[in-house]
């Protein structure tokens, strides 16, 4: 089946605790059948913006779209239930920084 593209308009992310602004004003389109990677120094908002794309966090401002559909819109963004972020979630597969759930051998 085609495959489309995932698109990030104006997003921008804070985190409450400390007002720390990881990305703002994001604009990015990844079309089909691009390969791209996100490179950055410690603390630069990479993690972050994957974790937006999962809903893992919430964005504060911007769309995600993908294949055309909005995904996610920060002006709504509390109106999203479980169903529909579960739903939105089969679009990505995401493993994890840290392997805690992994058996490690010695």
């Amino acid at each position: 089946r085609p495959r489309g593209e995932i698109e990030f308009k104006n997003v921008s992310f804070e985190y409450p605790d400390d007002h720390n602004k990881v990305f703002e004003g994001l604009n990015l389109t990844i079309k089909s059948g691009e390969k791209i990677a996100v490179v950055g120094p410690s603390g630069s908002g990479k993690t972050t913006l994957l974790r937006c794309l999962n809903f893992l966090e919430f964005a504060d401002e911007g769309t995600i779209s993908v294949n055309g559909k909005t995904i996610f819109n920060g002006a709504s963004q509390k109106t999203l239930n479980d169903n529909e972020i579960r739903e939105n979630r089969l679009h990505f597969g995401l493993v994890f920084q840290n392997f805690h759930l992994l058996q490690q051998s010695l």
